[in-house]
């Protein structure tokens, strides 16, 4: 007889960065990539959230201020700015943050839901030694970039 507990524990990766003062991360199966800042086109009536629209390899992908979601002055966006592309089923966008750390390896027990008060934030995890806010993407585009936001159609409806 064997013990699975220590010998399997079930890990996660993790794509940690900071946003001012703070250390966050998303579940590197949100990931898609890390790319400095390109060509910005602001959006009319958008929230302050989102800073606008990039291309990225041809697709429109709306870009979010992770410092202004997280209560943080804004800094200025430039070509050294990065972002980090994130999908969530079909849906993808761009988070500009401050650095990027590294990628972490924790137990997936780590990673259960922490009391937080914001619905932004799926769980907090201690990460050698510093706590480590892990973001609910889902709800960031949920917050600001609902899928009735991105409706095409506007002629025809009757």
């Amino acid at each position: 007889m064997t013990s699975n507990s220590a010998a399997h524990q079930p890990t996660a990766s993790l794509l940690t960065f900071t946003v001012g003062p703070q250390l966050c991360a998303l579940p590197i199966e949100e990931v898609v990539e890390v790319a400095a800042m390109v060509e910005l086109v602001s959006v009319p009536d958008s929230p302050p959230e989102v800073l606008g629209m990039v291309n990225r390899r041809g697709r429109v992908l709306p870009m979010l201020d992770l410092r202004l979601i997280f209560k943080q002055p804004s800094a200025p966006v430039n070509s050294q700015t990065l972002f980090i592309v994130a999908a969530h089923n079909d849906q993808m966008v761009g988070v500009v943050v401050d650095e990027i750390v590294q990628v972490d390896s924790i137990s997936r027990d780590a990673l259960e839901t922490a009391p937080t008060t914001s619905r932004y934030v799926r769980g907090v995890i201690s990460l050698k030694d510093q706590l480590v806010q892990v973001l609910a993407l889902p709800a960031l585009l949920a917050a600001f970039l609902p899928d009735r936001a991105i409706e095409t159609t506007t002629e025809g409806q009757g």
